[in-house]
């Protein structure tokens, strides 16, 4: 991850969103954040869609949003703050009618076109969230999903903040470090609930390098951010908070004791701030992704000890928080991971050892590069296989974990959709 840090010092601008300093909630004053609400403007639309018909073709493209006599469709709203990379739109206008706009405008019909959008004033915007802000009246119930994370969840912010050349475009999709959509984007598509995402690529506990933003920082922006929306109540919020994995144990080689005080604090900030729904998730082996066939088999066990100590924690979090009255959930995805990795063609799939790209090292440098399928992956496609690059799963296997999660009795149930 030290090479991560280093490749991206030269590609973030110096007043990266995600390495400056946090500005505390506490500090936001009721004159700012009226202030900021009442600086009423507007702003485009961006509709991303895949340029190719398959998941094993990850480029994409974009146009701006078209009413539907032509012109272009614009949403009404506020800007976070005045900084160009640093920002969010917040807006009356409905998730439902934006991504309306999008597909009627992109014309694309096939299943894997995976169409996203962001807010942009110009080409040369950034892509921007776009808040949708809730009405005074609101039902007593989910309405969102906030997720926090690393890579395994992150949808395109370490994208912005590398000013879109890291993950490269061409390989790993929109700022995804997949193929295509995460776990998170597959439930909230299921759940048809609009999705905000804090979680970075490569993000630990703690802000163990400047250009990468910890856990306990995304709880802090997240809690920024949400003093501007009008009418946002957190307990109508589902959270999802998974990390640990890629960057903390896999990379940085943090000890067990730092992250579990990285976890513990993150819940305390989110409950105390609120939120009542929280869904938790058990680490995966990692090392049974390919990147640890250039491992010694001490790293491994390092790495695989690691794991089940912090899972170990993670249900003793999980316990203690239900005791405590809150709505949680916890999914054993290390188990489910185990069966689909040793039984791959039970799940659906045939390779659960190797990459679809065409990568025979493990370097964070390959993430900065275009690359092709293997032959084998090219006539299987990526859908039938587990990994995409050497450490990250397919889309596929987000959207086959995202199904079990929301299978009837994986524990979703307990929250009010």
């Amino acid at each position: 991850m030290k090479k991560i840090t280093i490749l991206l010092g030269a590609l973030l601008p110096f007043t990266s969103a995600v390495a400056d300093e946090q500005l505390s909630p506490e500090a936001i004053t009721s004159a700012q954040v009226f202030s900021t609400q009442s600086k009423e403007t507007y702003t485009y639309v961006r509709c991303w869609y895949r340029t190719g018909n398959s998941h094993d073709e990850s480029a994409t493209d974009w146009e701006w949003a078209e009413n539907p006599d032509g012109s272009y469709f614009t949403i009404d709203g506020y800007w976070w703050s005045s900084v160009r990379l640093k920002n969010m739109f917040y807006t009356n206008t409905s998730q439902n009618v934006i991504k309306q706009r999008c597909e009627e405008t992109l014309g694309v019909t096939h299943d894997a076109a995976d169409i996203t959008y962001f807010a942009a004033d110009n080409r040369w915007s950034y892509n921007h969230t776009i808040w949708t802000n809730d009405p005074v009246m609101q039902a007593d119930q989910i309405n969102k999903i906030v997720a926090f994370g690393d890579s395994l969840s992150d949808t395109g912010n370490i994208f912005n903040a590398a000013q879109w050349r890291f993950p490269n475009p061409d390989t790993w999709f929109l700022g995804h470090f997949s193929n295509g959509f995460v776990w998170t984007e597959y439930i909230a598509q299921a759940k048809k609930l609009p999705l905000y995402n804090w979680a970075v690529g490569g993000a630990a506990g703690s802000n163990q390098y400047v250009a990468l933003t910890g856990v306990k920082d995304q709880v802090l922006s997240y809690l920024t951010y949400a003093k501007m929306a009008k009418n946002y109540k957190p307990e109508n919020t589902l959270v999802t908070l998974e990390f640990g994995l890629e960057p903390t144990f896999m990379n940085y080689n943090r000890e067990v004791v730092d992250v579990k005080a990285d976890f513990s604090t993150a819940l305390i900030k989110l409950t105390d701030a609120g939120a009542k729904n929280i869904m938790l998730m058990t680490l995966p082996d990692a090392t049974k992704a390919p990147q640890f066939k250039y491992s010694t088999q001490a790293e491994i066990e390092k790495v695989r000890a690691k794991i089940v100590e912090f899972n170990e924690f993670i249900k003793a979090q999980a316990a203690f928080y239900i005791i405590q009255g809150y709505n949680i959930t916890l999914y054993d995805t290390h188990g489910l991971f185990e069966q689909l990795t040793q039984n791959p063609q039970q799940h659906g799939f045939v390779n659960a050892s190797d990459a679809c790209l065409n990568i025979n090292r493990a370097s964070s440098a390959d993430y900065l590069y275009s690359h092709s399928l293997t032959n084998d992956c090219a006539t299987h496609s990526s859908d039938k296989y587990v990994f995409w690059g050497v450490t990250h799963p397919t889309t596929a296997v987000h959207k086959y974990i995202a199904e079990k999660m929301l299978a009837p009795g994986a524990g979703m149930q307990r929250f009010n959709f």
